[in-house]
């Protein structure tokens, strides 16, 4: 995770330039075969056997399901075999998870992807798959757990920066409300990209923050009743935050029902938000490449089964395992036409997977 405003301020830079990084995210050329492993590392077969179980938060927005394509597509290819893919089906699920985390166990994988449905709560658990000799590897999100072979995340604080930069730049001289919306208990990456918008703003004197309350859910009704009533009570209110863009959704129709000209900055890309980016209802979206990180997942599990080079990509300071950080492009009018949004973020619209709860 991140820890520190030394990694906010890294992730700044990192996120300032993740646009102008062409060769990562750019759209392909009719005559280009776009990498879709985004120049990060180059593709292995696997020549020894490997079975993963997968077990993820839901699959009720394309981060996850994009994870999940990701990695499903990137076993065919590459000799893995997937033999279940579970969902929790909600944040906060953990005990559900707990179960399918030992049905995994009981069919002989060599490693669990585990996308958890909350921070604390799994190091006994993960403790036994490795007491069992099965590889445990963290997908898309932090777990608080040391026994964790490595990790394919994104720097969620760098994200919460990121914002805060487009939100400095719009604002320019004057003086602007912030809202923030934080997401539910318990969700790690959402506080981190919280801390990392909140730090960032410090850096903006013109601009004030006003946090809302932590809340129990992420879809777009609970954005839409809580920035209504922050609305009311903030109506200066130039700019609003969410963690994900469900809760930005309903934050973008609150603002639009109030009449009070605000726009939103959010993270992960759906196909419904684009047309806000160009109509500036919504000003920033942060790119969420949840099919990069499915397949990284997957090449980076046959270079650890094969004990052949990970490379130097992983990141060890301040972090209970190693792990990788995928680049988050920030997605604005400028380059809301260009993005590849197919190659990394949002899978097949007619692909679909046989799943287990």
């Amino acid at each position: 995770m991140v820890t520190g405003i030394s990694k906010y301020t890294l992730g700044f830079a990192r996120i300032a330039c993740a646009v102008v990084v062409g060769s990562l995210f750019a759209s392909p050329t009719l005559a280009e075969e776009p990498d879709r492993l985004a120049g990060i590392v180059e593709p292995v077969v696997a020549k020894k056997p490997l079975k993963l179980g997968v077990t993820l938060v839901h699959l009720n927005d394309d981060f996850w399901k994009g994870i999940a394509y990701g990695i499903a597509d990137e076993a065919k290819r590459s000799n893995v075999t997937v033999a279940q893919i579970s969902i929790a089906g909600a944040y906060g699920n953990v005990t559900q998870q707990f179960s399918q985390i030992e049905t995994l166990q009981s069919l002989g994988v060599d490693y669990v992807v585990l996308g958890a449905a909350a921070y604390k709560g799994y190091d006994p658990q993960l403790k036994r798959l490795k007491d069992a000799g099965i590889g445990v590897i963290a997908a898309g999100i932090p777990v608080d757990s040391k026994n964790v072979d490595f990790g394919v995340t994104q720097d969620d604080g760098a994200i919460g920066v990121g914002l805060a930069k487009e939100i400095c730049e719009a604002a320019g001289s004057d003086k602007a409300g912030v809202i923030a919306l934080p997401g539910p208990a318990g969700a790690e990456w959402a506080r981190l990209r919280l801390d990392g918008l909140e730090q960032a703003l410090k850096a903006c004197p013109n601009v004030t923050l006003v946090k809302g309350a932590v809340t129990g859910g992420l879809e777009l009704e609970q954005g839409l009743t809580q920035a209504s009533d922050m609305l009311q009570k903030n109506s200066d209110t130039k700019f609003i935050f969410t963690p994900v863009i469900p809760l930005g959704l309903g934050a973008a129709q609150a603002a639009r029902q109030s009449g009070i000209q605000a726009q939103v900055v959010s993270a992960t890309i759906v196909r419904e938000a684009l047309p806000l980016i160009k109509n500036d209802r919504l000003l920033a979206l942060t790119s969420e490449p949840g099919i990069l990180m499915g397949r990284l997942i997957v090449q980076f599990a046959i270079r650890d089964h094969e004990k052949l080079s990970k490379g130097d990509e992983f990141k060890t300071e301040g972090m209970a395992y190693p792990t990788i950080f995928t680049n988050n492009a920030v997605i604005t009018k400028k380059n809301v036409d260009t993005y590849g949004y197919d190659v990394y973020d949002l899978p097949p619209k007619d692909w679909s997977l046989n799943i287990k709860q």
